[in-house]
């Protein structure tokens, strides 16, 4: 079974529109580091609190900040650095979900593996899961989440058939 890493962005982002669940859905465990559920948590909020429920519920689990030994831009935030460092330890069956463009372009320069939170709508969608990706892209561009037109467009005509 491969490891989910996740950064804060794409948890919050999912959370803020009530569709953490699909995470859960998709993906036995989802892992996040302490920096990451830090950021999470930060401020008291209703999105705060399904994340919360999430990381009581057990599906969603929090481990300490891994021990750096690569090289990673120091203009990436926290939880960010802690979770491309943990992937690159934990090894080639790894997932990285993260939205940040320099975080990506980190990631994708030490051969990870990743996938945004549009990506995890149309796989959701694919595996009717939920009907519209397009929608909840959408609501997230309401709570201030921006995915641009090109993202979701170069998505819709790239993205794998992938069986239930």
């Amino acid at each position: 079974m491969a490891v989910v890493i996740a950064d804060a962005g794409p948890v919050i982002a999912l959370a803020k529109i009530n569709q953490l669940h699909l995470l859960a859905a998709l993906f036995p465990t989802l892992t996040i580091t302490q920096a990451v559920a830090d950021e999470c948590l930060r401020h008291p909020s209703a999105d705060a609190l399904i994340i919360k429920h999430a990381l009581n519920t057990g599906w969603l689990q929090c481990i300490a900040n891994p021990n750096f030994k690569h090289n990673l831009s120091k203009s990436l935030g926290a939880g960010e650095q802690s979770s491309i460092e943990y992937a690159l330890q934990t090894g080639s069956k790894t997932l990285l979900i993260l939205d940040d463009a320099l975080a990506r372009k980190q990631a994708l320069r030490k051969q990870l593996a990743i996938v945004g939170t549009a990506a995890v709508l149309f796989i959701a969608e694919q595996k009717a899961l939920i009907v519209d990706a397009e929608i909840l892209i959408a609501d997230l561009n309401q709570v201030g989440y921006r995915i641009s037109p090109a993202v979701i467009k170069q998505l819709k005509s790239n993205m794998p058939i992938i069986k239930n």
